[in-house]
């Protein structure tokens, strides 16, 4: 198998001419490279930020600081080391880390409960965060660039951004996971606001206990949504093909939807009324948040795929037996883990359906096994295809014995009202496992359809959107 780097479309110049090109930006150096870095840092920062700052996590605030800082500068040694931007990479990377990051600025403030009041601090602390993150950017960029002396481009913005997207995505499922495992649905009692306040200026010193879990779950919901948002756009511009710039509007209505239902499951229906007597919560949209969230989590798991760089490359694909089997027993397990995850859901917000779980997961462990021998032994021609199949054999290994040990964390699937730490991590460990075999299975699956497609000579560049310098 031959990959060629697809969107370059370096493939037929002299080497000393694609190094000429990457270094000075060439079919290169698209913006997605720094959406990339960007996201890629606020993401890093926020899951530090959610664990040090996690209920029972006694790690001083200097200590946490000093972490934060530090992503900045890693972002920004990462993004001139990856791309031909050098020290500009850094500052445009620390920049679009710290817009993001404006989504939490305001939880750090005291009594921001007057507009007087909010635009002072916004005016302040917003445009000193976004200084000094682009600063602490080129910092690291200073640093990382001497890792990359050529100035080569080695990240490919389309596929390095979705990728991101779908990582900080996952990171949500794991939030909303340990909502679940520590029972603080319902901690928070309005939406969108959170006991008057408004969302992005909820006191941090004021999250604690179940209202910590939950409403971080809702902040993280919103750095989702700024990276679909994003994406979107992005691929509305650079990519060429419009059934992707469909998907990409498609999931962005996707986790705005699943946003919505997020708050419907606490109100009970749409009103701006905040108290809890006219309150209606519902259990049954809770089943189905948490089922719809994997849903959203695998559509943009197939869009990082579609627009990666392997997947946009030229493949040599050769003449194989079993091709339609392969895409029967793919797809089959795919669909199969979406039922699963959804009764899992039910088992965890009711007690209920435990045998159903059970026994399904019985059919999976054996489904998957099978794919994943019958993938690893019959393509040892195509990496692609071969480390997925060993990827699969792991993840299910590891998710039957998660799924064993929540058994017995939850006394037998019983809905526990006071979960003590240690069993709530092993809950959300089982959910957030059944999310990583829920994308391995669909990446399998998309490959095995990618590698029935006749090889195109070559396949057509995308919309080019402006080099950062």
């Amino acid at each position: 198998m031959a990959l060629l780097s697809y969107p370059n479309d370096l493939s037929d110049k002299p080497q000393s001419d694609i190094h000429q090109a990457r270094r000075h930006g060439a079919g290169n150096g698209d913006f997605g490279e720094i959406l990339a870095c960007g996201f890629g840092t606020s993401g890093l920062m926020w899951a530090l930020g959610y664990v040090c700052r996690m209920p029972g996590a006694a790690i001083p605030a200097g200590v946490i600081l000093a972490l934060m800082l530090l992503a900045l500068v890693l972002g920004g040694g990462f993004a001139a080391a990856t791309t031909n931007q050098g020290w500009r990479g850094g500052l445009f990377s620390g920049v679009v880390a710290g817009i993001a990051n404006l989504l939490i600025l305001g939880t750090l403030g005291h009594d921001l409960t007057t507009d007087h009041r909010i635009i002072d601090y916004m005016l302040l602390w917003g445009f000193s965060s976004l200084a000094l993150s682009g600063l602490l950017g080129v910092f690291g960029a200073l640093i990382g660039q001497r890792l990359n002396p050529e100035r080569e481009s080695r990240l490919h913005g389309e596929g390095a951004f979705t990728l991101i997207t779908a990582c900080i995505t996952l990171l949500l499922i794991l939030a909303g996971g340990m909502v679940t495992g520590f029972n603080a649905g319902l901690s928070v009692p309005d939406w969108p606001d959170v006991f008057r306040y408004n969302m992005f200026l909820f006191p941090l010193t004021r999250m604690t206990g179940g209202v910590y879990f939950e409403h971080t779950h809702r902040l993280l919901g919103t750095l989702v949504g700024l990276a679909t948002m994003t994406q979107a756009v992005y691929l509305w511009f650079r990519d060429h093909r419009r059934w992707v710039k469909g998907l990409a509007i498609l999931a962005l209505l996707m986790v705005i939807g699943q946003g919505i239902l997020g708050g419907l499951r606490v109100t009970g229906h749409f009103t701006g009324d905040q108290s809890r007597i006219h309150m209606d919560p519902s259990t049954r949209l809770a089943i189905v948040h948490a089922t719809f969230g994997q849903i959203v989590f695998a559509v943009l798991v197939a869009i990082a795929v579609v627009c990666s760089r392997s997947w946009r490359s030229n493949l040599e694909t050769v003449s194989r037996g079993g091709v339609g089997t392969d895409f029967i027993l793919s797809w089959t397990l795919v669909f199969l883990l979406i039922i699963q995850l959804s009764l899992g859901a039910i088992l965890r917000h009711t007690g209920r359906l435990l045998v159903w779980h059970i026994g399904l997961a019985t059919v999976l462990l054996l489904l998957a096994m099978f794919v994943g021998i019958r993938t690893w032994a019959l393509h040892q021609d195509e990496p692609i295809l071969r480390r997925l199949g060993v990827a699969l054999l792991s993840v299910v290994g590891l998710q039957v014995l998660l799924g064993v040990g929540a058994v017995i964390a939850t006394d037998g699937g019983h809905v526990l009202a006071h979960p003590l730490f240690w069993q709530a991590m092993v809950t959300t460990a089982h959910q957030f496992c059944g999310a990583v075999l829920l994308a391995t299975a669909l990446m399998l699956a998309l490959w095995t359809l990618r590698f029935q497609a006749k090889p195109h000579p070559r396949l057509e560049q995308p919309a080019k959107m402006p080099a950062v310098r």
